[in-house]
């Protein structure tokens, strides 16, 4: 049931990271509340002391909804569990690296968006070129109103009910850290519905922390760039998961509403909460990976017998000879 004194589920995903993920903590909940809002942080599985802070935080006050997971269960995953177990009319993700520095953030956004269409998403354009990237910038009396065509970041990205009842959650398909991002502006695109830029500069600021960042990482083993270039392309030249999801949007051939892979069980006292994965996802990804095994092999075909045209091919040659490479 949605809680009708709250607007806004901000829902923060976390894993390690404990100063960064506190002063983003902090941040959002020194602003104001005239538009209310709710902070619900997902905790991914993180070291003891992160969790420690995590129930320190709230019992402070500064954590409205705490939700902890078994292990790293992916962004996704997390970012779906705050955003199913505390509905609301509109839902945010937030990330734990990003704080808000604008007082009355939310109440300023939703007078921004109001000049949008009401069916659509918001999200923080990087920089004045991403803002006006493509033309139709609407300029308004709170703002400009970019427009985006392929997708939002993640990073503090607003996304209403009416958009979730027609396309769902974030897709859980894509491991610890993936390409939910792209695959819900993928799914806006093919239902034909408006994604908007704000100025995200005026909003919030990042925290750096990248020495932290690498060494969360690389403890659990996890290379965070190479599971982004996989999206596309993976290693052994099969298409990447998001590349081969982009085709079945367009396609018409899968569900804008993709399958949710892991089902909440339960929610104990504490906030921890259990999960098991869906038969149906299972049986679902094993004949789906049977059916595109002919695709994929195509693909991985196609790429290795990829030929340059002649123009390229000439202009190649002239660097060669020029640097004293060309084949004699």
């Amino acid at each position: 049931m949605l809680d009708s004194h709250v607007l806004c589920n901000v829902t923060m995903p976390v894993f390690n990271r404990p100063t960064t993920t506190e002063r983003a903590i902090r941040a959002l909940a020194a602003t104001s509340r005239e538009t209310p809002f709710c902070i619900t942080v997902v905790d991914n599985g993180s070291e003891p002391p992160l969790v420690k802070a995590l129930l320190r935080l709230r019992e402070e006050g500064l954590i409205d909804n705490l939700f902890l997971l078994p292990r790293n269960m992916g962004v996704a995953c997390a970012a779906n569990v705050g955003w199913e177990l505390v509905p609301t009319a509109l839902y945010m993700k937030l990330d734990n690296d990003t704080a808000m520095t604008r007082r009355h953030w939310l109440r300023d956004l939703m007078a921004l968006w109001s000049h949008g269409h009401p069916i659509s998403n918001l999200g923080g354009a990087f920089d004045a070129a991403m803002l006006h990237k493509t033309p139709g910038c609407l300029q308004t009396p709170d703002g400009e109103l970019g427009l985006c065509v392929g997708n939002l970041p993640g990073q503090a990205v607003l996304v209403p009910k009416a958009v979730s009842d027609m396309l769902g959650f974030w897709n859980e398909e894509y491991g610890l850290y993936g390409g939910e991002d792209g695959d819900y502006g993928l799914r806006m695109q093919n239902a034909g519905l408006p994604q908007y830029y704000y100025f995200g500069p005026d909003y919030f600021t990042n925290i750096r922390e990248e020495d932290d960042a690498r060494a969360t990482y690389a403890s659990r083993g996890i290379d965070k760039r190479r599971l982004h270039r996989e999206l596309a392309i993976r290693d052994n030249m099969g298409m990447g998961r998001l590349l081969m999801n982009k085709l079945f949007y367009q396609a018409g051939l899968r569900s804008l509403k993709p399958m949710r892979r892991y089902r909440v069980d339960d929610v104990d006292a504490q906030g921890r909460v259990h999960l098991s994965e869906r038969r149906e996802y299972k049986e679902f990804q094993r004949d789906l990976a049977q059916a595109t095994a002919p695709l994929q092999a195509a693909f991985r075909e196609h790429i290795m017998s990829f030929r340059p045209n002649e123009a390229a091919t000439a202009a190649v040659q002239t660097v060669m000879a020029r640097h004293g490479q060309a084949r004699k």
